[in-house]
């Protein structure tokens, strides 16, 4: 009787998804001598623990999927700007607080300890943004060589016409001033 309940119980349950598993860090803030400080501190190290953790995403997600004709100091300052404004507070969730006092001869200080995890629906977002922004720098640059090609392009016929009409009178200085341009107009273009 018991065996057949069982049974029964057992096919009747539907399976359930594992909820995903995130750890909770420990993130301790300095020494202060007032609490809301040393929450600010614990706050800031917590922004800063993040940052680094997404900036080693980032430098993962960056070494698979950059093409070998982007520059890698674009990269990287696409990078650190897109980390300045990474939203830490969607990202990641406060998951405890332990707030310590201890007494001094001159006073009290404070230290505040954060459990901070991250959730998993900010991470997913962060990366699809992530990948979103690495394909625009991919897209600007590709724009950008070829705007430096065809005014290369362009600068090497108007030199060349210039020089016809002055009938060879020019050449040198004409290469010279081409030759000036043309380093110019790269140096304006990835500048810009």
């Amino acid at each position: 009787m018991l065996v057949p309940f069982l049974v029964t119980c057992l096919a009747s349950t539907t399976p359930q998804e594992p909820a995903p598993a995130t750890m909770a860090v420990a993130v301790r803030g300095d020494a202060e001598l007032n609490p809301a400080a040393a929450f600010a501190s614990a706050k800031h190290r917590a922004d800063d623990h993040v940052r680094e953790l997404w900036n080693d995403r980032a430098e993962r997600a960056w070494e698979g999927q950059r093409p070998f004709w982007l520059p890698e100091l674009l990269a990287k300052e696409t990078m650190r700007r897109w980390l300045a404004d990474l939203p830490v507070e969607q990202i990641v969730r406060l998951v405890d607080r332990e707030d310590r006092e201890r007494a001094h001869e001159f006073g009290s200080s404070y230290q505040t300890t954060l459990w901070v995890a991250e959730d998993p629906r900010g991470v997913e977002q962060g990366e699809r943004q992530l990948r979103r922004e690495l394909r625009q720098l991919e897209h600007k640059t590709a724009i950008k060589y070829g705007g430096v090609v065809g005014s290369w392009v362009l600068l090497a016929l108007m030199v060349g016409w210039i020089d016809r009409l002055s009938r060879g009178y020019m050449t040198g200085r004409l290469r010279v001033l081409g030759l000036l341009c043309g380093v110019a107009v790269p140096a304006i273009a990835f500048l810009v």
